[in-house]
């Protein structure tokens, strides 16, 4: 199981991504910008797609 945590500010969202264990996998500083936040989450579901 993976944890996600968004922390929303005025500019920008802080984004972390953790395992069971509590280690930290992504961690990330992204633009509230809207055109912004669909690039993150796009590559972040292309990359949680892929096989391991």
């Amino acid at each position: 199981m993976l944890f996600l945590g968004i922390d929303q500010h005025a500019r920008q969202l802080t984004v972390s991504l953790r395992d069971q264990q509590g280690d930290v996998l992504l961690a990330r500083q992204v633009s509230t910008r809207p055109a912004k936040i669909l690039q993150f989450f796009d590559q972040f579901n292309q990359r949680c797609a892929r096989p391991q």
